[in-house]
């Protein structure tokens, strides 16, 4: 879920493998990293002797890119379910704080983002081109994050503790939202393809 040389979760790894360009090559960890999330352990890795060349690198990066627009998808959705569940639960002059117009705005207006990037998640399963991936990739990351903005919104200063369970989807979309590239990176990707 990062660029090389960053690779998260590889300390479980038995063997490393680096692809530089066209080139695989083995690899070794040389340093373990902190990461924003910290369910999610970054290691850097240094290249060693090369394995292969012309290796189709961009179909692989394509495939990391695609996982994490899957994963940021289901992140949103589960936020955008927890501030459901919580804006029914919690009241405020004497009814549930769901009644009042604009936390419904706010939690149409994520579910329309959400919406509207599930089916380029799916076209880009089809497709795995460039363009439909990237494009994936920016809409899941800003349909993440504005569940995440407002799920932290609604649930105020409960949703920062560590103790609730939307504490660790925000730092997971947070992690997320730029791994594999920013959305900027990804919008450039778009507009090259076109």
């Amino acid at each position: 879920m990062a660029f090389p040389p960053l690779v998260p979760h590889a300390v479980a790894a038995d063997r490393y493998l680096l692809v530089e360009g066209d080139t695989l090559r083995e690899a070794s960890p040389t340093a373990e990293l902190t990461s924003v999330d910290p369910g999610r352990r970054l290691v850097e890795l240094s290249a060693g002797p090369v394995i292969a060349t012309d290796v189709p690198a961009a179909h692989a990066l394509n495939l990391g890119v695609l996982t994490c627009s899957a994963q940021l998808l289901g992140l949103g959705r589960a936020m955008l379910e927890m501030s459901t569940a919580h804006v029914l639960a919690r009241t405020q002059f004497g009814k549930p704080i769901g009644q009042f117009q604009a936390v419904k705005h706010h939690l149409a207006n994520v579910l329309i983002g959400l919406e509207m990037a599930r089916p380029l998640v799916f076209g880009a399963a089809v497709t795995m081109t460039t363009r439909d991936v990237s494009a994936a990739k920016v809409a899941t990351s800003d349909a993440a994050w504005q569940a995440a903005r407002i799920a932290l919104q609604v649930h105020g200063a409960i949703g920062y503790t560590a103790e609730h369970e939307l504490s660790r989807f925000l730092l997971q979309t947070r992690a997320l939202r730029t791994a594999w590239g920013s959305p900027s990176m990804h919008r450039a990707r778009v507009l090259e393809a076109l």
